[in-house]
């Protein structure tokens, strides 16, 4: 975990950009406290609104100190700038203790406190109550504003920007030009420097309403200190002259605005304007022609959208290759599933006829009596006489003198030898067969398994496949539909479409939690979203939204043991593998007690395992019988599952050995039976899959052996008529009930769902 600082945004190193970023901070500074009568509280504003956007107070602190001493220097004035220092730092001092980020409404309390010394000297001494009355409000209202402003500058940096942050902005751009129209030195007013840089700068990197807005801003905070509303109109005609010759160059549009300026001195349009102005303009757009071609690529990026939409078609491209690959990978493992079926079963080797021959060939053929019981058997070897002592060898094991044949009782002087050989030799074959099957269990293990891989590789690729986007189209559209309700979106993903379409954004973490989110979402891209997960990433949230269900499920469990005081049997499983399935599950042990219910317990156990990683139920059911075969050994367990799709209300219903369930709907019980054995008593049985469509207001309900096999399908159609409701709950408990009142003696579990519209 990184380390958490007391100062933000402090670093060891002073690096180029950081340096040109607090230069910049310390020119505006002492700029805002040029303003004459309130240049204190402009300039603490702006200081408290940088702090919350976690500069470096320390750095910045001497700027405010000599910003506010320049202008009025005396020791009150000393005082005055240090104080709301010292209550800033104590306030992160105590945040920084309770590890909370600080709030602005604190920022603004501190600055408050602060200001007590300035408040007091002005109103005791100089009785300048209303005086020291404005002052506080034009901090505190500039704090606010200076604060969300820098926020959105320093912190979120590129990307759109809410309601109130385009206000602030506004509010701190009109309180700029006022500041800068007062900073007059023999006539030349620096406002017309940064107009002439600024508006030139835009009209190049931003949407021409975005340069138009700005000139208009500049202008009203000229006007204000002017007093001449001409002002205000001399600089929106140069942000018209510069938006419209920025088609061309540039060097068009810094043309088009000396010679507005110039005509404008020519017509002496406004208050200030003349050669003077027409100087300072000039100075401005030799500036930004001087800027280097990566300084206006780097501002152009803060809009983001043409590099947004490649980097769009990159990620989708790369997707669509991944799927390729996934799906290679699932044609590979499908290929080792098919191979590993093809394998010759070897087993069917070991047989009475190869161990007889085999006999015949390397025992009686090396015999030195050989020739005599070839020519009785006309030339032929002992193979005939041979077999069906092998048979009786790899059958019971063991073949004595009694099991052999007149033939060789006759004639052969080494009976017993060969008695023993033969046994020998049968037990190797007995052994080999085994050990072959065990060999070719596992293989038919891992060619389930690798199928099983493939189907989950096939799953993958096919997510992979669908497109992605987060610039142009939809994302830019949602995005600015957030706006609409004061949700700052920086970042807009949207994974899928339809019934499959996942929106993942980045916001503030104060609109994470917003109704409207959720609600404008699914208006924007015309289906209805719900929340599922809000990840903090300090200031900022990361909000998940995925397509809402059609159908939800209400359920209801009753369940009742064999014997009082013992865990009951069957185990029961309510999951859900994703927002859009509903898995029900009984796992009926064969038994009682505690060994039963481990049983059923990793029965289930397995069950979820394998959903979670998204195998098919086919295969679930395959992998699962061969498992419990080897790990379970005399314990068998019946498997129930119905998996509800809650978008489409489709059921599918997954039986092994289990006992019926039953779908209840407005006048009928359809029953859903199954006659295979419990998993795990033999090997390659298949499990009775189906799929049912439900319906709003459908029920299903699934019971263990020990509620069925006292009611049957009779005794639970005539409860459920004598229930007279399909409240879950009440349906399982009434079902116990009557399966306990009849004798049940077994182990009961009774699941009952229902299906609704969301």
């Amino acid at each position: 975990m990184a380390e958490r600082k007391f100062f933000p945004m402090f670093e060891n190193k002073l690096t180029p950009s950081a340096a040109v970023k607090f230069g910049i901070e310390w020119l505006c500074l002492v700029l805002m406290a040029s303003v004459d009568d309130f240049g204190f509280s402009f300039a603490l504003a702006l200081f408290c609104g940088f702090v919350f956007a976690r500069q470096n107070i320390i750095a910045l602190a001497p700027a405010f100190v000599v910003a506010c001493c320049v202008f009025y220097l005396s020791w009150w004035t000393l005082l005055f700038s240090v104080c709301p220092i010292i209550a800033l730092i104590v306030l992160y001092f105590v945040y920084f203790k309770l590890r909370r980020n600080v709030p602005l409404w604190a920022v603004a309390l501190a600055a408050v406190v602060g200001m007590i010394p300035y408040i007091a000297v002005n109103c005791a001494l100089y009785g300048e109550y209303f005086l020291a009355a404005i002052a506080v409000l034009i901090a505190l209202v500039g704090i606010f504003v200076a604060g969300i402003a820098s926020y959105a500058l320093l912190v979120r940096g590129s990307g759109r920007m809410s309601v109130d942050e385009h206000i602030a902005l506004g509010v701190l751009t009109v309180a700029l030009g006022y500041a800068l129209s007062g900073a007059d030195f023999w006539g030349f007013k620096l406002v017309f420097i940064v107009a002439g840089a600024a508006l030139l700068v835009s009209s190049q990197c931003f949407k021409p309403q975005v340069t138009l807005f700005l000139s208009l801003l500049l202008g009203s905070g000229v006007a204000i200190d002017m007093g001449d509303i001409a002002c205000l109109a001399g600089l929106a005609v140069l942000g018209v002259a510069a938006v419209a010759f920025s088609p061309f160059t540039k060097w068009s549009s810094a043309l088009a605005m000396l010679a507005t300026q110039g005509v404008m001195w020519l017509l002496d349009a406004y208050s200030g304007a003349g050669w003077r102005a027409l100087v300072m303009t000039s100075v401005g757009a030799a500036a930004c022609l001087c800027l280097p071609r990566g300084v206006i690529s780097r501002i152009r990026a803060l809009t983001g959208a043409d590099d947004r939409v490649t980097y769009a078609g990159v990620v989708n491209r790369q997707a669509r290759v991944t799927a390729g690959r996934l799906s290679a990978a699932s044609d590979v493992f499908y290929e080792l599933s098919n191979g590993l079926k093809r394998t010759v079963d070897i087993s069917s080797v070991y047989n009475s006829d190869r161990l007889a021959h085999e006999i015949a060939h390397g025992y009686c053929g090396k015999c030195a009596d050989r020739e005599s019981c070839f020519k009785s058997l006309g030339g032929e070897d002992t193979y005939a006489i041979l077999k069906p002592m092998a048979e009786a060898a790899l059958s019971r094991g063991k073949v004595t003198i009694l099991d052999m044949p007149p033939f060789i009782t006759s004639r052969c002087t080494k009976m017993h030898t060969l008695a023993s050989v033969i046994n020998s030799s049968a037990q190797a074959y007995l052994q080999k067969r085994d050990a072959s099957e065990s060999a070719m269990v596992g293989k038919r293990m891992l060619s389930e398994q690798f199928a099983g891989i493939a189907l989950i590789l096939d799953s993958l690729a096919e997510d992979c496949a669908r497109p992605v986007t987060f610039a142009g189209g939809d994302a830019e559209y949602l995005k600015s539909e957030l706006l609409k309700h004061n949700v700052v979106a920086s970042e807009a993903v949207i994974y899928g479409a339809g019934e499959s379409v996942t929106v993942t954004l980045l916001v503030r973490a104060q609109d994470a939690d917003k109704l409207a989110v959720a609600r404008v979402a699914s208006r924007a891209l015309r289906t209805k979203l719900v929340l599922t997960n809000i990840e903090s990433r300090g200031e900022l949230s990361s909000v998940t939204l995925e397509s809402a269900p059609t159908y939800e499920v209400a359920y209801g469990v009753a369940e009742k043991s064999k014997n009082e005081g013992e865990e009951c049997g069957d185990s029961k499983s309510v999951l859900c593998p994703s927002l859009k399935r509903r898995l029900f599950a009984i796992c009926d042990g064969m038994g009682s007690g505690e060994s039963a219910a481990k049983a059923s317990h990793d029965a289930v156990e397995m069950i979820e395992g394998f959903y979670r990683a998204g195998f098919e139920g086919n295969i679930v059911l395959s992998l699962i019988n061969k498992l419990l075969r080897i790990s379970l050994e005399d314990s068998f367990s019946s498997l129930d599952i119905s998996v509800i799709d809650t978008i489409n209300g489709s059921l599918d219903v997954i039986k092994l050995g289990a006992a019926s369930s039953f779908i209840v709907r407005q006048g009928s019980i359809e029953q859903l039976s199954c006659t295979q054995p419990p998993v795990g008593i033999l090997d390659g049985v298949q499990p009775l899959t189906s799929r049912y469509q439900l319906y709003d207001g459908d029920v299903l309900v699934m019971m263990s052996d020990g509620v069925y096999d006292v009611l049957e399908a009779k005794g639970v159609a005539d409860v459920i008529d004598a229930v007279g409701t399909l409240n879950p709950q009440r349906l399982a408990d009434s079902l116990l009930a009557e399966a306990v009142k009849k004798g049940s003696e077994d182990d009961c579990t009774v699941l009952a769902m229902r299906l609704f519209a969301a």
